[in-house]
């Protein structure tokens, strides 16, 4: 028993509440059509002014309900008319002091995308824009009329839909700032900076472009601290930071965008200041004097610095001058370059994936027993064209090149007469 109204007891309270929280019905009329909520016990008019009227005296009762209800009947039956507008922005106000924020965002859409030209327009982006700060400030969104959580989604969806509806409108840039401080709490670190870069960008000369660009550098400067120190948030930050003083001066952030500068070179000096700590104690002094060098470069005022400075004046001491000037060592000569390169040479042909190995050396061949007994057999042959020395087996010259002036054995020698043959003397005609 006891078990089952565990159970039964918060069903039975959750039916109340979303009976007493959900929204009115649309009421049906026999010769007026379906109604707009809230429109059972109205009285309905026959013109669209004392339909407005109606509202209003409902509204100056304090009753937002049957208020809201009528200035619907109005956009309802007389939707051309020309207070028709006014009416379904007074729809919107009524479910605003009713704590409905998206009903009355809707209303106030529809106005945007029916009445453009209507003078309230200008009005209905306005009072979105509230409605999406409430939400970016923490309101919690209803489902089914009852409060949930804070959505940053929906104040960014509802910013959008501003700046969309009206790009060129005054609340535009606040708008789309709101964008960026949406995305920013979600945590969404590249799209918050990007929606602030669209505010410089965009809208360079309205008021909120300064602390867009500020706000830039505090989000870099938040993500760098998000794991106790990233070097390359903490960069873009500082360059933000320095981009934000040299284009607004005189801002109302210049004085804590350079107090959040000194923030991260402390933090950079401090790093600097533990390297060079490592190396000193590894006994590599060069690297640790330029270490400390970069501390009181970098933070000249601070007692980091000093810490630096005295250390330096240590190692110098102790190292001379000489040992600690950068670039100090020996030059290398044409010799251990190319030894050098020889070695990487090596190493890159034994890297490749397709290397098998050295080549095979050749075989040497065995000599046969007729040319061990008599090794002048092939070296020594006659020369059958003594005027021609380079006809023949040459022994001297494996190659079979002419030893007088280099040509190969497949070379054409040149055509010699032989000794023995006589020109013949020119026959010519008789006197």
């Amino acid at each position: 028993m006891k078990q089952t109204l565990r159970y039964v007891v918060p069903l039975v309270v959750l039916i109340l509440t979303l009976a007493q929280r959900s929204p009115a019905p649309i009421i049906y009329r026999e010769g007026e059509g379906f109604l707009p909520g809230g429109a059972e016990d109205i009285e309905i008019k026959k013109n669209a002014q004392d339909q407005f009227d109606l509202g209003q005296r409902y509204e100056e009762r304090g009753d937002w309900g049957h208020a809201g209800a009528s200035y619907r009947m109005v956009v309802h039956r007389f939707p051309r008319a020309d207070i028709a507008p006014a009416a379904l922005f007074n729809s919107g106000r009524m479910y605003e002091k009713q704590g409905k924020l998206e009903k009355a965002f809707h209303e106030y859409q529809t106005i945007v995308e029916r009445y453009p030209r209507s003078e309230n327009f200008e009005p209905a982006l306005e009072a979105e824009y509230t409605i999406a700060k409430a939400y970016l400030d923490g309101k919690r969104v209803d489902v089914y009329g009852v409060p949930t959580l804070p959505s940053m989604a929906k104040a960014e969806e509802m910013f959008k839909k501003i700046v969309t509806n009206g790009p060129f409108s005054k609340i535009a840039p606040l708008a789309q700032f709101g964008i960026g401080q949406a995305l920013e709490k979600s945590g969404s670190i590249t799209s918050a900076v990007t929606a602030y870069q669209q505010v410089v960008d965009r809208y360079p000369n309205s008021e909120v472009a300064a602390d867009a660009m500020y706000q830039i550098g505090y989000v870099y400067l938040q993500a760098s601290r998000a794991t106790g120190y990233d070097e390359t948030a903490a960069v873009r930050a500082q360059e933000a930071f320095e981009d934000f003083l040299v284009k607004f001066p005189n801002s109302h952030k210049a004085a804590q965008a350079q107090d959040n500068l000194k923030t991260l070179q402390g933090r950079k000096s401090n790093d600097a200041f533990n390297i060079a700590r490592f190396y000193d104690k590894q006994h590599n002094y060069k690297a640790a004097y330029v270490y400390y060098n970069e501390v009181l470069q970098q933070q000249p005022d601070s007692q980091q610095a000093n810490r630096a400075k005295t250390r330096m004046d240590q190692i110098r001491t102790k190292m001379g001058d000489e040992a600690l000037k950068i670039g100090t060592e020996n030059p290398e000569t044409g010799q251990t370059q190319a030894e050098r390169r020889r070695l990487q040479a090596q190493v890159d042909t034994t890297s490749r994936p397709d290397f098998v190995g050295p080549p095979a050396p050749s075989p040497t061949p065995t000599p046969t027993p007729a040319a061990a007994a008599n090794p002048a057999a092939n070296t020594n042959s006659p020369n059958p064209n003594p005027n021609n020395p380079s006809s023949g087996n040459s022994g001297n010259n494996p190659l079979g090149n002419n030893p007088t002036n280099g040509a190969p054995e497949n070379q054409k020698a040149p055509l010699v007469p032989p000794n023995d043959v006589k020109p013949a003397e020119p026959n010519l005609p008789s006197q």
